[in-house]
């Protein structure tokens, strides 16, 4: 770190301290909201939750926190925008009336709440395999936000039995959990027409200049990690070639990188059949439009299940990850074929029984007890628009 790396931390951090100190003296707005993500971005279940909050009432002030000043122009008109650890930032977070978070976000900094303020997180994963509670993560920072989350959040919103448990055995053991369903799984449900600008399946489509008819499909890993030894790289071309073989259809390949990633490098192919997945702003939309999807441990497979067209799990660190990690169930236990090298994938394709994996897909929601069913973005809205008038929802 250089000394003008120094200076700028120290300020910001002073900066953080010195609201949190002051921070009765900013008068609390009841209208307004501040939606925070871990990606900087108009996305997740905070966008599902503001869209439906501005259409029931549009008199709310929707605010959103950005990382950069060019991310300001991807937010619709009716929001606002603040800049991450400014000023701006800490004066809309000590005057909004609710905060509503996907994972971890506001807690980046030293905070506190004002009387009167509610914290909602809804975090960004859904029946997912990987564990998330202190024990099984060594790293101390992450784990001491995770420890301020559960002690400021008065709501966590769930969409499954199997998430509230997550949700207890981690950080949020005593923070009431509304089992709502995830509001970003909304259009999953509802299917491809569920936006106000016309049909997801064809917006998608477009955006890549490809033709309604062509076929996609997803390949989006978790983020990357240093392997101990050289495993089998993902081959998109392959995966092209056999889901030609077994659907029909000229296929696209979706390649996008986590977020993480995604900041430092970019996806790069010398096929016209290989994109670039992270140009597209939102995976949710993407989860409607595409008809395969791979992934090796990452949650937004789990929102995918509800939709319930074919997919599979490519993981060839599988052994080394889950020593590494660990998993709530063994990643058996899904619907999704799991194949550890790429001969397996041209096998596990061939051989794809859709009439099977339905069924493997009833069997997995059912034992998980998820309640997605298109209406969670309704419910957390009106539950907002309750609180902005200090009007608690029921709890378990």
């Amino acid at each position: 770190m250089n000394l003008n790396e120094f200076i700028t931390k120290s300020k910001n951090r002073l900066l953080a301290y010195w609201y949190k100190a002051t921070r009765q003296r900013i008068a609390t707005d009841n209208n307004k909201v501040l939606f925070f993500t871990f990606q900087g971005k108009y996305t997740c279940n905070p966008k599902y939750i503001c869209r439906r909050l501005h259409q029931l009432d549009p008199a709310v002030r929707c605010v959103w926190v950005v990382f950069h000043e060019e991310d300001r122009a991807g937010f619709p008109d009716y929001t606002e925008t603040v800049l991450f650890n400014t000023e701006e930032y800490y004066r809309a977070l000590y005057s909004a009336k609710v905060l509503v978070d996907n994972g971890l976000n506001f807690v980046k900094k030293p905070i506190a709440k004002k009387k009167g303020q509610y914290f909602i997180e809804t975090m960004h994963g859904s029946l997912g395999i990987k564990r998330i509670d202190a024990a099984s993560n060594p790293n101390k920072k992450r784990n001491q936000r995770g420890a301020l989350c559960g002690e400021l959040a008065d709501y966590i919103i769930s969409n499954s039995d199997f998430e509230n448990e997550v949700y207890k055995s981690s950080f949020w053991e005593k923070t009431p959990v509304l089992l709502y369903g995830h509001a970003r799984n909304d259009i999953l449900i509802n299917g491809r027409d569920d936006i106000p600008d016309g049909d997801l399946y064809d917006k998608v489509r477009s955006f890549y200049g490809l033709p309604h008819e062509a076929k996609l499909a997803l390949y989006a890993p978790t983020f990357a990690r240093e392997a101990s030894k050289e495993f089998d790289e993902f081959d998109a071309d392959l995966l092209r070639e056999c889901l030609a073989g077994r659907f029909g259809g000229d296929w696209y390949i979706l390649k996008r990188l986590h977020p993480r990633d995604a900041r430092n490098r970019k996806v790069s192919s010398d096929s016209d059949y290989i994109l670039d997945g992270n140009l597209y702003t939102d995976i949710q939309e993407m989860m409607v439009a595409i008809d395969f999807a791979v992934t090796d441990y990452s949650s937004w497979i789990f929102d995918y299940v509800v939709t319930k067209k074919p997919g599979m799990i490519y993981a060839p660190d599988l052994e080394e990850y889950q020593n590494s990690t660990g998993f709530y169930y063994p990643i058996t236990a899904t619907p999704f074929p799991l194949a550890t090298d790429n001969s397996s994938v041209r096998d596990i394709i061939a051989g794809f029984n859709m009439d099977k994996y339905e069924e493997e897909v009833d069997l997995f929601l059912e034992d998980k007890g998820c309640v997605d069913d298109g209406k969670a973005s309704e419910r957390a809205a009106e539950m907002i628009l309750n609180l902005l008038n200090d009007r608690l929802p029921k709890t378990e």
